[in-house]
């Protein structure tokens, strides 16, 4: 909210359904032009939340962990989040 009271463009960077809301009011309630923030979100993590966000016209930045330390990476974000592995696991077994 500081960074976007402030003018200063933003990322939104999460899959918190709580964090998203807020930030979703927060936006409509202040004007914040499009220009000015992007939702962020790591592939194949909440692709139905990630494509409502997208048809609602916010803007959206894609995460894909790519190179050489992306396991590292990936073991990093999984262990601050472990809620990450039940929807890596859906987006590997469940179609569409």
């Amino acid at each position: 909210r500081i960074l976007l009271k402030n003018g200063k463009k933003t990322g939104i960077a999460t899959h918190d359904e709580s964090l998203i809301i807020d930030a979703e009011n927060y936006i409509q309630q202040q004007s914040i032009h499009l220009d000015r923030y992007e939702f962020q979100m790591l592939l194949g993590v909440r692709e139905e939340r990630r494509n409502q966000l997208i048809s609602s016209g916010h803007a959206m930045r894609i995460y894909v962990p790519f190179g050489s330390d992306w396991y590292g990476y990936s073991v990093r974000r999984l262990k601050e989040n472990p809620k990450f592995a039940g929807y890596i696991f859906k987006a590997m077994f469940v179609k569409g």
